[in-house]
């Protein structure tokens, strides 16, 4: 790709542009509806910036770096016909592109924080595009970053989407349940980190199912009992008692 656009300017924009620009990559332009958000996205490298659909600019790859929720209107705005446009959502198809281009997806799994140091060679990338030429410039866009891409449809991509959210939001979020139970304890969120650490090294090295360990794996009812009848919120007994019962249910001829 000889030059590519960016539209967006948020987390996975402010990554995904910084990534380019690291493997000397042409980002000719950022366009997002704020203007200070692609302001701030364009002057951080040097990159001309605009908000006003007339100032887009022709470039051989629009990349659609949004929140789902906005990837429909937002493909309506590239006026070009010969260029390719792709979305890098997880769980959006290439149909929900409706502008008369080439269209493609160009998906990196990662959970993106803006100003957060990531090592972009480790993000793995998926590529889907409508024709082969099409999703071989992608794959070779993405090998330019990345060491492992991958081509696979909307459908394994969905499936892999769902993957990451179980394993990175709602695993943050059993993270947030832990901090608020130690601060009812009154200690600091802190003594529980080596054990996360622990936890996530262990599944580099060891399968989930060989790393799984606590009450639930075990068959300790008499422990499972007495966390249920701490906790006070029904909703959070609920909760854990689903995740007691998947875990029992997985290991159930162990």
């Amino acid at each position: 790709m000889k030059s590519v656009v960016i539209i967006g300017a948020g987390n996975v924009a402010f990554h995904l542009t910084r990534a380019l620009v690291q493997n000397t990559v042409n980002v000719r332009q950022i366009f997002n509806r704020t203007l200070s958000k692609a302001e701030e996205l364009g002057e951080s490298h040097n990159i001309k910036f605009t908000n006003k659909i007339s100032e887009l600019e022709k470039a051989d790859l629009y990349i659609i770096a949004a929140a789902d929720k906005g990837v429909e209107e937002l493909s309506h705005y590239i006026p070009y016909e010969d260029t390719l446009v792709v979305h890098t959502s997880g769980s959006l198809s290439m149909d929900i592109l409706k502008g008369n281009y080439r269209k493609g997806v160009l998906y990196p799994l990662q959970t993106f924080t803006k100003n957060k140091s990531l090592r972009y060679e480790e993000i793995p990338f998926f590529v889907e595009a409508e024709n082969k030429e099409d999703e071989d410039k992608l794959f070779k866009l993405a090998d330019r970053i990345s060491n492992e891409v991958h081509r696979v449809d909307s459908e394994k991509r969905l499936k892999i989407h769902m993957a990451g959210v179980w394993t990175c939001n709602f695993v943050n979020h059993l993270y947030q349940i832990g901090q608020d139970i130690c601060d009812e304890a009154g200690v600091p969120f802190d003594v529980l980190r080596p054990l996360i650490k622990e936890t996530a090294m262990k599944v580099q090295e060891i399968s989930p199912h060989d790393a799984q360990t606590g009450p639930a794996r075990r068959k300790d009812e008499i422990v499972i009992q007495k966390h249920l009848e701490s906790i006070e919120d029904s909703r959070m007994q609920q909760l854990y008692q689903l995740l007691t019962d998947s875990i029992q249910r997985k290991f159930k001829n162990d």
